[in-house]
């Protein structure tokens, strides 16, 4: 299995989306205890466990002759 470096994110309770990403754990607990101090909230510290990847597309032509020209027409 392959391995990649992981990260760090801090939620708080009734905040947006963690978007920031820690690579060192240190980073990350310091902002989670600053936004806790800062709201008076509840925060949590997240870690990467595993990644998933999906990678394959497919492509499918249409036949062209299968069309018709109202079909193309959004109206």
């Amino acid at each position: 299995m392959e391995t990649e470096k992981g990260f760090y994110m801090v939620f708080m309770e009734g905040g947006n989306t963690p978007a920031y990403k820690h690579a060192e754990k240190e980073s990350a607990i310091k902002e989670a205890r600053r936004l806790a101090e800062t709201h008076k909230k509840k925060t949590y510290l997240l870690a990467t466990v595993t990644s998933f990847e999906y990678d394959c597309i497919k492509i499918k032509e249409a036949n062209p002759c299968d069309l018709r020209i109202e079909d193309a027409l959004p109206f």
